[in-house]
């Protein structure tokens, strides 16, 4: 079962991209069966998984800074790099709470996981094509995924089963109750983007998210299913921040506000419960489609080189670079193109709901379904 969520979780995170809207049933649901995936052979455990991480990331800056075309110092390039320096802050954070087995080794992974979600999204700002910064960006995904759901305290809580109590099921309804919050926000901000396709259909998917969320039953996988999606939800919407005009800006704050409250109940949760340090040891199997070895050989020193240079150099951007980024995506095809120039996986679609009571159906209104999509795990 343990597998099996992850390779659920691989695929939901996959089913956000700028370019494509999957089918409301998949934001939540979308399973791959554990027995049509064909093993690797190849056996990780968190700390493996965390060096997988880190060399996908310091390969992916390498490949990038190599590239004229992603120049950090031009506007429409820095959302990326400043995902990519998120990323690679949490990392940091995540390898210490691993060598001192605390807390920042949870927070750091997850904080991490949202920040690949959100470089995801700003990718598509850049208009690149480069290969080797998607191929190493969807191996860093693909070790976040698995650290993030074989790895967790989540995890733990799920593996243990039973049923929610009464602090669990009271946080799953103020979830609930922010997702409502959410959907207001969105459709006050929904009228004012008509003009921007890509921004639509980014705020299309985190209304379908927020009816999944809603309409998830109070048990253990619903409740673990929706935490693991928030990581994604919270990516999304900071990703698509500098899709946003200035006119309603302030709008769009208010959206990243609802999903800050989230996290600060998390914090709470997660100091909360305990954890068997000696489960980061367990080995588990890494599935084709979601692999994590790095096919470039990099040397110690180069990847504290990369990693050095994504921490501590600066991609702030001033006012104007961020207006004039939002007014050249409006009119930008390339962002909202259906390619293969996505760091989104190429992957199976097939399975069940990934919370197992859940039924199914779409709850998602009166939104329209732009249809299923090809893509999958990542």
């Amino acid at each position: 079962m343990k597998n099996a969520v992850r390779l659920l979780l691989c695929l939901v995170l996959a089913g956000f991209a700028v370019a494509r809207a999957v089918t409301p049933a998949k934001n939540l649901a979308s399973a791959a069966k554990t027995a049509q995936k064909k093993e690797t052979g190849e056996k990780v455990n968190a700390k493996t998984l965390l060096a997988d991480a880190r060399k996908a990331h310091a390969t992916m800056v390498k490949a990038a800074r190599a590239d004229k075309g992603l120049n950090p110092k031009t506007p429409k390039n820095k959302p990326y790099w400043k995902s990519v320096h998120l990323v690679a802050k949490n990392l940091k954070v995540a390898e210490a709470g691993l060598a001192a087995k605390s807390n920042d080794f949870f927070k750091g992974i997850a904080d991490a996981r949202q920040a690949e979600e959100q470089m995801k999204i700003d990718w598509e700002l850049t208009g690149s094509k480069n290969k080797d910064v998607i191929e190493n960006g969807k191996k860093l995904g693909h070790a976040l995924a698995i650290l993030r759901t074989d790895y967790s305290k989540e995890a733990a809580r799920k593996k243990k089963g039973g049923e929610l109590s009464d602090k669990e099921k009271a946080e799953f309804e103020k979830i609930k109750a922010d997702q409502k919050e959410l959907l207001a926000k969105i459709k006050k901000v929904e009228k004012e983007a008509k003009k921007d396709k890509a921004l639509e259909k980014g705020l299309h998917e985190l209304q379908k998210q927020a009816h999944h969320i809603l309409k998830e039953p109070a048990t253990v996988d619903s409740y673990i299913a929706t935490l693991y999606l928030l990581d994604v939800q919270i990516g999304l919407v900071r990703g698509y921040e500098y899709y946003v005009d200035k006119p309603w800006r302030a709008d769009w704050l208010v959206i990243e506000n609802v999903e800050n409250t989230y996290e600060t109940s998390y914090s709470e949760w997660e100091s909360s419960e305990s954890y068997e340090w000696a489960s980061l040891e367990t080995s588990v199997d890494v599935y084709e489609g979601e692999e994590v070895d790095v096919n470039e050989a990099v040397s110690d020193e180069e990847m504290k080189t990369e990693e050095s240079y994504a921490e501590n150099e600066s991609f702030d951007m001033s006012e104007a670079e961020e207006e004039e980024v939002a007014a050249e995506e409006d009119t930008d095809e390339e962002v909202e193109s259906d390619d293969e120039d996505s760091m989104e996986d190429e992957s199976d679609d097939e399975g069940e709901d990934m919370s197992d009571d859940d039924s199914g159906d779409d709850d998602s209104g009166d939104m329209d379904d732009d249809g299923g999509d090809d893509d999958g795990g990542d």
